[in-house]
C-alpha cells in the first residue's frame, strides 16, 4: 500500500536551534540519528532556503506581526510530507514534483509568507521534507490551534492532503485516521527527549574539540561533567527504544496475523462464491428443462392428458 504522509509537531521556540541543526544538516555527525548517509547530503535541496537562523526567522515574523506572545505559545511548526518506500522507490523521478505539490498545499493553508523553511532530505532511507512555519493567522495572531485545530480538524487536513496528491498519483491510498483506529504515534516526551540529548551530544563534541594544550583540565573536567549527565539519558534512550522496537515487532506480528486471518477468509469467500456459482448454474438448467416440459405437455391433445391421468389414478388406487 502507498500513502501520502502529512505529519505537524507544534513547538515553542526552545528546540529551534537542534532542529535546525537536523534540518539544515549543519552538524559534521549525527550520533542519534544512524540512517544519514553523509556522502548522500549533497543531494538535498532547499523549495525554501532560509534567510536566517530558526529563531531569528520566528522572531523576525512575530515581531512584524506584533502580535501578543504568551511563555507557552507555540512559536512555529514542524512539519513532516514523505510517503511510503515503496511508493518512492517506484516514483523516484518524481519526488521532486511530489514535494512541489505538497508545498503548494500548505502554502494556501498556513500562508506562504510564514514558512521559513522546506527542505527536502534525499540521504536518508526514504526521501521526505521537513517545512517549518510559524502559525500566523490573517489578522495577525499567533494561534497554532486556529490554523491546525483539534483531533477533528486533523482529519480534515489528511482529507484534504490525501485528495491533493491522489488527484495527480490516483494509486496513493487514504490511511485511516489515528482518531479512529486509536492508534499511537511516538509520545512528545520522546521526541523532547531526542532533542535534548542531541544538544548535550553537540555540547560535548565541541567541549572535546576544544580540548588544547592551555585548557586540558578545564575543557576536560566540563567533557566529563557532561558525559556524566548524558550517561543515564543514553541508557534511558535505549530502553524506550529497545521497548518501542518489541511493540513495533508486536505490532507487525498482529498485522501479519491478521493478513493471514484476511488471507483465509478471501479464500473461503471464493470457495463460497464457486459454491453459489455452481447451484445458479444448476438451477438454470433445471429450470431450463422444466420449462421445455411444460411447452410439451401443453402441446398434447386434452384426451392424452385425461388419459394419463386416468392411468395415474388406478395405479394409485391399486397400490393402496
Amino acid at each position: 500500500m502507498a500513502y501520502a504522509i502529512l505529519r505537524f509537531a507544534k513547538r515553542k521556540g526552545g528546540a529551534a536551534k537542534a532542529i535546525a541543526a537536523h534540518n539544515e544538516r549543519t552538524k559534521e555527525a549525527y550520533a542519534s540519528n544512524p540512517d544519514i548517509d553523509k556522502s548522500r547530503t549533497v543531494q538535498n535541496y532547499h523549495l525554501i532556503a532560509p534567510r536566517w537562523s530558526y529563531g531569528q526567522e520566528i522572531r523576525h515574523r512575530v515581531s512584524m506581526a506584533g502580535c501578543r506572545v504568551r511563555r507557552d505559545s507555540v512559536k512555529f511548526v514542524e512539519t513532516l510530507i514523505t510517503t511510503s518506500p515503496e511508493f518512492a522507490k517506484a516514483h523516484e523521478s518524481e519526488m521532486p514534483e511530489y514535494f512541489e505539490r505538497a508545498l503548494g498545499f500548505l502554502k494556501e493553508r498556513v500562508g506562504e509568507e510564514n514558512i521559513f523553511s522546506a527542505v527536502v532530505h534525499m540521504d536518508e532511507k526514504t526521501p521526505h521534507m521537513h517545512l517549518c512555519f510559524v502559525p500566523l493567522t490573517k489578522d495577525n495572531r499567533l494561534s497554532a490551534k486556529e490554523i491546525l485545530g483539534n483531533k477533528k480538524n486533523m482529519i480534515r487536513w489528511q482529507d484534504d492532503f490525501y485528495a491533493c496528491m491522489a488527484e495527480r498519483w490516483p494509486e496513493l491510498e487514504r490511511g485511516t485516521p489515528a482518531v479512529e483506529t486509536r492508534r499511537k504515534h511516538l509520545p512528545p516526551q520522546w521526541y523532547k527527549k531526542v532533542t535534548a540529548m542531541d544538544a548535550k551530544l553537540e555540547q560535548l563534541e565541541t567541549a572535546l574539540n576544544g580540548i588544547n594544550v592551555l585548557n586540558t583540565g578545564k575543557k576536560r573536567e566540563e567533557a566529563v561533567a557532561l558525559l556524566a549527565q548524558l550517561l543515564p539519558e543514553v541508557e534511558s534512550f535505549q530502553a524506550e527504544t529497545q521497548r518501542l522496537r518489541e511493540v513495533a515487532a508486536a505490532a507487525q506480528h498482529r498485522q501479519q496475523h491478521s493478513e493471514k486471518e484476511v488471507a483465509d477468509l478471501q479464500a473461503e469467500l471464493r470457495e463460497e462464491r464457486n459454491f453459489s456459482f455452481q447451484q445458479r448454474a444448476h438451477i438454470s438448467v433445471l429450470e431450463s428443462r422444466c420449462r421445455k416440459a411444460e411447452k410439451l405437455l401443453k402441446m398434447l391433445p386434452p384426451e392424452v392428458v385425461r388419459e394419463v391421468e386416468r392411468r395415474e389414478k388406478q395405479a394409485e388406487r391399486l397400490s393402496r
